[in-house]
């Protein structure tokens, strides 16, 4: 009898590795896809004119622009689908990818006083698993939206952890102004930004280590 339970034991515990195994190279596959997937559209940001061209719609309609994020490696074309589930575990391309993909929430408008762009939190860095950084005593940083026609600069004024019912999401806030000060108080890091006057936010949201809560970054449009 506790022969048969050894061999049991031993088969699921083969079971065990195997799948382990074969979901970390399944991991790696996807992560080589991301980088790959960005060295071949990269070259659709011109630099010198800090715009991103048009032609990078060819490879998927839903990009909207570019997002690049001061002491982290966040370097990626940002989209926006019908919902916020498509780009959980589709990739730029339309494949599925468990990594996802870097998106705008579905009902934002440029024109919205909060853009919330989501990404997953990898424990390789890829997506939004490098937003860890600011949490490293930074001052300062600059969070840099390039679209087709200009880039849009925003200076981070808060990083923080919360769950997924706070309103942090909010596209509009009935009192700006309050909403700004808000977010710069409940913020881990003291970033050194005078906020003269309310303007547009950009709002980065991933989950935290515990899969339930979020880590949230704020910026605050440069005037």
């Amino acid at each position: 009898m506790k022969k048969k339970i050894l061999n049991v034991l031993t088969i699921l515990f083969l079971l065990v590795m195997i799948i382990s195994f074969i979901s970390l190279i399944q991991w790696n596959n996807e992560n080589k896809k991301v980088k790959k997937i960005v060295t071949e559209v990269e070259h659709y940001i011109v630099t010198e004119e800090d715009i991103m061209k048009p032609e990078i719609k060819e490879v998927n309609d839903d990009i909207i622009g570019w997002l690049k994020v001061d002491y982290t490696n966040i370097n990626y074309p940002v989209v926006q689908g019908q919902d916020n589930k498509y780009y959980l575990n589709h990739d730029l391309k339309g494949e599925y990818n468990t990594a996802g993909w870097i998106f705008m929430d579905s009902d934002n408008s440029l024109d919205d006083q909060n853009l919330i762009i989501y990404g997953h939190h990898r424990t390789d860095g890829s997506m939004f698993g490098s937003l860890d950084n600011l949490l490293k005593g930074h001052e300062s940083g600059q969070i840099q939206l390039i679209l087709e026609d200009k880039t849009i600069n925003y200076s981070i004024i808060s990083i923080y952890k919360t769950d997924k019912k706070d309103h942090y999401r909010d596209r509009n806030f009935k009192d700006l102004k309050e909403t700004i000060q808000k977010f710069k108080t409940k913020s881990l890091v003291d970033f050194v930004v005078p906020i003269e006057e309310e303007n547009q936010l950009i709002t980065l949201s991933t989950c935290s280590n515990d899969n339930i809560g979020r880590i949230v970054v704020h910026g605050i449009k440069n005037i």
